[in-house]
């Protein structure tokens, strides 16, 4: 179409009034055939302008929105011009879980809106079968080819450490070798289709004791950290140390999109209803192809990556009852939202 445009506009001129009614006729049918596809395809299709106005919307948006798109627009917190997948929980005018994808376009943004509810609901197991049973086979060769060496490592770093009379040296390496075994233990667990156990806890705990561990790295690789926690959290339900292992996953991402120095903003913040934590690099960003595939396993932009870091951080966050999304642009950082509904929302949804 955008040819016949062009064409159209280059001889108008030299059309009489009957090729122009006939051109417009052509036009008249083109509109009428696109108007068709968008008004009976179920996915939302909306367009904003720069300012976050509703330039265009299908009817698609209204049924599954459950209300006019200018009026929710501010509520789904859309980023503009940028490149974007996440989920968002909507609790009015009816509950629903919406997938929501952005791209940018040359003066404003295309956002695409699918309900997801019933995938939310459906089992992980019906959702990705093969992908489980694939990371199982994985989980079980991580188990062998890395636990029996680290015991090994472990055992004689013992015997040196009784040689050396308790030397410093061998007792650091002998807490990093027993911290390696931990994460690997919790990553394994994550794979495994366990179930949290919830208690009632801050988001920040787990965080900040990620981002211990991961310190020295930081100040290796001339990362600068800062870390913005309001001085009063609600409480959310959550199993500590599941989710340090999406705060792990989610913080090495971000090391490894940044060659050498840089820097990670890290903002805790809590509304009426969640508890978010958001994860800013200054990293290379990624594409809106690979936002699109991303949280799906052996899809990774890493040379040597598997992909499931981000399906683990998925599933746990998900199992928690909430959402994690990413925002990003090439060349542009990445931003990484985990949120947790506070234990009154919990509630609230239960009765």
């Amino acid at each position: 179409m955008k040819n016949f445009f062009k064409s159209v506009r280059r001889h108008i001129s030299r059309l009489d009034a009957g090729q122009l009614r006939e051109q417009y006729n052509l036009i008249s049918d083109e509109a009428e055939f696109f108007d068709l596809i968008l008004g009976t395809i179920d996915r939302g299709i909306m367009v904003l302008d720069n300012n976050g106005g509703v330039k265009f919307s299908n009817p698609a948006v209204k049924s599954i929105l459950g209300m006019e798109p200018a009026h929710a627009v501010e509520s789904l917190m859309l980023p503009l011009g940028k490149s974007s997948k996440s989920e968002v929980s909507l609790t009015y005018p009816e509950s629903k879980v919406l997938e929501l994808q952005t791209f940018p376009m040359k003066d404003g943004t295309l956002v695409l809106i699918r309900d997801a509810t019933a995938d939310r609901v459906r089992s992980e197991e019906e959702l990705k079968a093969g992908a489980t049973q694939a990371v199982r086979d994985l989980a079980a060769g991580v188990a062998h080819e890395i636990g029996n060496p680290l015991n090994a490592i472990s055992l004689n770093l013992q015997i040196l450490k009784r040689k050396l009379k308790n030397d410093e040296t061998i007792t650091e390496c002998l807490h990093q070798v027993a911290r390696l075994d931990g994460i690997i233990k919790g990553f394994l667990a994550a794979l495994r289709p366990s179930k949290p156990n919830l208690m009632p806890g801050s988001m920040a705990e787990p965080l900040t004791a990620c981002l211990k561990t991961l310190k020295q790295q930081f100040e290796d690789r001339r990362i600068s950290v800062t870390l913005d926690i309001p001085g009063v959290l609600p409480s959310v339900a959550i199993d500590r140390g599941q989710m340090e292992q999406v705060y792990f996953n989610l913080l090495k991402n971000s090391l490894e999109a940044m060659k050498d120095g840089g820097t990670i903003a890290i903002a805790v913040e809590a509304d009426d209803n969640d508890v978010s934590v958001t994860i800013h690099d200054s990293g290379t960003g990624m594409t809106s192809e690979q936002i699109a595939h991303l949280f799906e396993p052996y899809r990774t932009t890493k040379s040597n990556g598997t992909g499931l870091g981000l399906m683990v951080s998925s599933r746990i966050v998900r199992d928690h009852g909430g959402t994690i999304a990413a925002e990003s642009a090439k060349g542009g950082g990445t931003a990484f939202t985990v949120r947790l509904p506070r234990i009154e929302r919990r509630i609230r949804e239960l009765k």
